[in-house]
């Protein structure tokens, strides 16, 4: 009976012995399950504010592209997503080999080195560090910062007081300060500089969260560049239109039609080979009895040639009106032009002046290709030779005293053509020019026909010795025929 009794209660401590390891089991096992529970929810909630972010930036590249708001975006969407204290981005400046902040948050700890005098103005004045770091770029390959960015790969800091590279001994605001940064690049440019901070005492960094910051460090440089991109292409289309713009206006400043003239026909024609031109032609009433016309080149391409051209225009359609001596009013355009324009520019110009129902013409060359006169009477093309000198090549006195007046007579049919140099200097496929022999040969053939005749034929054979392709420089023509 004893031994039963043994038995009994034997059988009845292990059981109890039994119940209170599986209940300590039990619970050790539900704590593991919300531990990883809590894990999970923890990696999930990082996920679904990585997912936030990224929806962000992308509705922030399609409504603006512009980088300067995106540099903030990436920050604060960096600190949220990490869970972090504070953040940072500082952007390349491939011309000064520095990091230029671009965003610093006010609860990120300073990355740089801080002098005694700026230690202590922050002191008495904490508002000012947070200034200072908002405008002190850093070496790209110095200190912390250079470090990391050189490396070209993300670093996970314990401990930034006790970092190697950093440019002195770390300061109050840079003790107890844990960080993650990484340098933002896409397809071997470098964009900058990202990082977020956190207190020691308060957050540790996980290899998630770190792994998390890299993918986060990745996706920052294709939004920049993909705004970038952006806005270089909208640079370009606004460019692009503004220049359209300009070349409208520079063709209404072009005379819309060619005057009706007693005694003359006057034809002139103006193909640029950019949207703007260096080159124009112009008519000019001089008095009651005297009409004048201008051809020029301005050297050089595009926009400044562009203005040059209209600044030249307006003050020959001045100077014009006032005397007329084609010598005289070249020499007033050339003093007006000088102090404007740039000692690698100059305007080559003919400007002449005749009478309606008279046959005189009196013409003044300044550093422009000789007009062709085809007469009748021989079939033959004369090439009016008169000196001169380029507007803007000298103040003045040079000018004038090279640049003269040259007078002659044009009979019924005589042809007189003036061009700019991008009709003789056209270039075929084979690299030949088109030439002054040939510019008199079609001359020759056309004029019989009529100065229209001259120049359609002029424009048909240069397109054709071209081959149809784009003109390297500007053509511009006129044609002044005897009736």
């Amino acid at each position: 009976m004893f031994v039963g009794l043994l038995i009994t209660l034997l059988l009845a401590l292990t059981t109890g012995i039994g119940f209170i390891v599986s209940g300590r089991l039990a619970h050790q096992r539900r704590q593991t399950m919300e531990r990883l529970q809590e894990e999970q929810e923890a990696i999930v909630g990082k996920e679904r504010r990585m997912f936030s972010f990224l929806h962000d930036l992308g509705i922030a590249i399609s409504k603006e592209g512009r980088e300067s708001g995106l540099h903030k975006l990436i920050v604060e969407g960096a600190i949220k997503v990490t869970g972090s204290k504070g953040g940072v981005f500082y952007a390349y400046d491939e011309s000064k080999n520095a990091l230029v902040p671009r965003y610093h948050s006010e609860l990120c700890a300073p990355l740089i080195g801080l002098t005694e005098a700026v230690l202590a103005q922050a002191e008495a004045n904490p508002s000012s560090l947070l200034s200072l770091l908002r405008r002190q770029s850093v070496a790209a390959d110095g200190g912390m910062l250079g470090s990391v960015f050189t490396s070209r790969q993300p670093e996970l800091v314990a401990d930034l007081a006790a970092h190697p590279h950093l440019h002195s001994a770390a300061n109050s605001y840079q003790q107890n300060v844990t960080l993650m940064a990484g340098p933002v690049s896409s397809g071997g440019r470098k964009l900058g500089f990202l990082a977020v901070t956190a207190v020691l005492t308060e957050r540790r960094y996980s290899t998630n969260d770190f792994e998390l910051f890299s993918s986060l460090v990745e996706q920052s440089a294709f939004a920049l560049a993909n705004a970038t991109a952006h806005q270089e292409v909208q640079t370009k289309r606004q460019l692009e239109a503004e220049l359209q713009t300009a070349g409208d206006v520079q063709r209404f400043l072009l005379p819309d039609c060619d005057p009706k003239l007693d005694g003359f026909v006057i034809v002139g024609r103006n193909r640029p080979a950019r949207i703007l031109s260096g080159d124009f032609y112009d008519y000019v009433q001089c008095d009651a009895t005297h009409f004048g016309a201008v051809i020029a080149d301005v050297s050089g391409k595009g926009l400044p040639a562009a203005l040059v051209a209209a600044t030249c225009r307006a003050a020959l359609q001045a100077h014009a009106r006032a005397q007329l001596s084609p010598a005289a009013v070249l020499g007033a355009v050339n003093r007006q032009m000088f102090d404007d324009i740039r000692e690698d520019m100059f305007v080559s110009m003919i400007y002449f002046v005749f009478e309606p129902g008279g046959s005189q013409i009196t013409l003044a060359r300044a550093g422009h290709p000789d007009p062709y006169l085809w007469r009748k009477s021989t079939g033959k093309v004369e090439e009016i030779k008169s000196p001169g000198l380029g507007v803007g090549i000298d103040d003045g006195a040079v000018f004038e005293r090279v640049t003269k007046d040259t007078t002659f007579t044009m009979e019924p049919g005589d042809c007189l053509l003036l061009y700019t140099d991008g009709v003789n200097e056209a270039l075929d496929a084979e690299g030949e020019e088109y030439s002054e022999e040939r510019i008199q040969r079609v001359l020759a053939a056309a004029a019989p026909l009529g100065a229209t005749k001259v120049l359609d034929r002029l424009m048909e054979d240069l397109d054709s010795f071209t081959g149809g392709k784009a003109s390297h420089d500007d053509v511009t023509l006129i044609v002044l025929q005897k009736t």
